[in-house]
């Protein structure tokens, strides 16, 4: 168990928090009678999972962080007063551990990588640059534009998914009640002319009776596979999968290494601008990448940047460009300003992913819907295929 303590040191005069971990308050009052400390309060903590990071808002603390900074507040009087406001319990929480670190006299960033689950290596990483120049502020801002630009692109892919996966759930539900529901129905009615049916009736009439028997089953299913959907996707392992299923398919690997490269140079972009050398910005860079093979490229150019090739030809030599990203890099070789250039390469990598969903979307919508009605029109056609035949046969 964990407990908040507030404790008195009678040799310093000084009153601190910390957070105890042991099997009950009486244990930490003896083990600090022990030392000459005396106990002013003493409070179980709730446990809170970050694993989600479900309800801490990254990007809101960095704004509300910037914003008292620059008014000429401490980083200790920015976190006591973030504290103070009214807050959910596990971001209270959050903050109330980042204070006691900073009150023991850690710095902003070694409070923050307590919580690695809540701030991002990359977020931790650009906090350290920016104390040896006390430009925290500068940092802050260009976390936050990155992370909206990340979230921008983010959103319209969700909202290129929402129509296909609203055409698809919904045909879906309808197909599974024509086959639960109805399809049952009218293999009774069919029952004493089963000889004249032809053979694909016949099948959908057997699937309709088993669905109509364990129809219960399926929706207990369905509703199953809706709720491990939905936790798969707040864990992100969802995602995880639907980037590794698409990468299997030609026309959508080459997107996927797309936006990997536009994240990664703006990370780069980022890091050199927070003061970090190329050697050491690759590898916060490289977390970004789930492929593989990419990331063994980024380990392959960091090696031949430390032997001293050139930027530029180091890209080349592990195909990590094109020619007009090659020439770019050379351009800002010359001019000494490699931040601008990274951000302009990852800029127009994110504009080739944007108009590549936006062409696939407006291609896929009519496909898929005219796929889920050819297929309902199908087993309406089977169902009403055996009056047809009696029809034209009076």
């Amino acid at each position: 168990m964990q407990f908040q303590v507030r404790i008195f040191n009678p040799s310093t005069g000084q009153v601190s928090e910390r957070t105890i971990e042991a099997n009950s308050a009486d244990d930490i009052r003896r083990d600090l009678a022990r030392t000459g400390e005396s106990v002013l309060s003493i409070n179980r903590r709730r446990i809170v999972s970050l694993s989600t990071n479900a309800s801490f808002n990254v990007v809101l603390f960095c704004e509300e962080l910037r914003t008292l900074l620059s008014s000429g507040m401490s980083v200790v009087e920015v976190i006591e007063t973030l504290c103070d406001k009214d807050a959910a319990p596990s971001t209270h929480s959050i903050l109330l551990e980042i204070k006691q670190r900073l009150l023991e006299g850690k710095t902003l960033s070694a409070a923050l990588a307590t919580h690695t689950h809540s701030f991002p290596p990359l977020l931790v990483a650009s906090i350290k640059a920016s104390e040896q120049t006390s430009r925290i502020d500068q940092a802050l801002d260009e976390y936050i534009a990155y992370e909206l630009i990340g979230r921008e692109l983010g959103k319209k892919i969700t909202s290129a998914a929402i129509y296909p996966s609203l055409v698809v759930g919904f045909g879906g539900l309808v197909s599974l009640f024509m086959i639960g529901y109805v399809v049952p129905r009218f293999s009774k009615v069919y029952e004493d002319f089963s000889q004249t049916l032809s053979t694909s009736t016949i099948v959908l009439m057997h699937v309709g009776q088993f669905a109509g028997d364990h129809l219960a089953t399926f929706i207990f299913a369905i509703v199953m596979g809706l709720v491990s959907l939905g936790l798969a996707y707040r864990n992100g392992k969802l995602k995880l999968f639907l980037l590794k299923f698409l990468g299997r398919f030609a026309f959508a690997r080459r997107y996927l290494r797309i936006y990997q490269m536009s994240r990664i140079f703006q990370t780069l972009s980022m890091l050199l601008k927070g003061g970090y050398t190329l050697s050491d910005a690759i590898p916060l860079a490289q977390n970004l990448a789930f492929d593989a093979e990419l990331r063994a490229q980024l380990q392959g150019m960091r090696l031949s940047i430390q032997e001293g090739r050139r930027l530029s030809s180091a890209f080349v030599e592990h195909q990590l460009t094109d020619n007009v990203t090659e020439r770019l890099l050379q351009v800002g070789e010359r001019s000494g300003d490699l931040p601008k250039v990274l951000d302009i390469m990852a800029l127009g990598y994110r504009q080739e992913v944007v108009r590549f969903i936006e062409h696939t979307t407006r291609l896929a919508e009519p496909i898929l819907l005219m796929v889920v009605g050819l297929f309902i029109g199908a087993i309406i056609i089977l169902m009403y295929m055996p009056v047809f035949d009696l029809a034209g046969g009076m």
